[in-house]
């Protein structure tokens, strides 16, 4: 008799530092105060890399995938510069700068091409949402809310986030910093 394993939605992500994760959390409680409750009122700042289901055996290998993965990424810091409000998306997010988004862009397919024949969702461009699933009066109340956004970060390390059930968020269960090492070190320390 087979059983089949009890499976799990993650979420793998870039995830900033508790400064940013404050400022972003001012800037959605703003957001509430203007427009109401939305979705991703509660989710704390980050950039979505992928999300997927797993059970325990396959969550083993995410994780040593992304420990891996951290080892050889060196921290850059990066800065988000501009926000946009979409009718067509229905959201508010924040947007890196043209320097950031090239190394995001990369950092994100870097990661990606790894595990692109596994089951996974992708997600989109860099961003940092502050509010999706808007409708058409939350997205009239939200334009002009922000003016200048300028957020800067080191960024530097990749977490895992698990979703709760009972208060239908994903909540970060592992942390993975990048470690800037050489392959070719690596590989010369398994000969010394």
């Amino acid at each position: 008799m087979k059983t089949k394993l009890k499976k799990d939605w993650y979420s793998i992500v870039v995830y900033p530092q508790k400064g940013i994760i404050n400022k972003v959390k001012i800037m959605k409680d703003e957001l509430a105060d203007r427009i109401g409750n939305y979705k991703s009122r509660n989710s704390e700042a980050h950039i979505t890399i992928i999300e997927f289901e797993a059970d325990l055996n396959e969550f083993l290998f995410y994780k040593y995938y992304i420990k891996n993965f951290c080892l050889y990424q060196k921290p850059e810091h990066i800065s988000f510069d501009e926000i946009v409000l979409s009718k067509r998306s229905k959201a508010l997010v924040l947007l890196p700068a043209v320097a950031s988004k090239i190394y995001l862009r990369d950092l994100l397919k870097n990661f990606r091409k790894g595990l692109k024949h596994l089951n996974v969702t992708n997600g989109s461009v860099a961003h940092i949402s502050i509010g999706r699933a808007l409708d058409p009066n939350q997205i009239e109340g939200a334009n002009n809310i922000f003016n200048n956004i300028n957020l800067d970060f080191n960024c530097e390390k990749i977490a895992i986030r698990k979703f709760n059930t009972s208060i239908g968020q994903f909540e970060v269960i592992y942390e993975f910093f990048f470690q800037g090492k050489s392959p070719v070190e690596e590989q010369l320390s398994l000969f010394q």
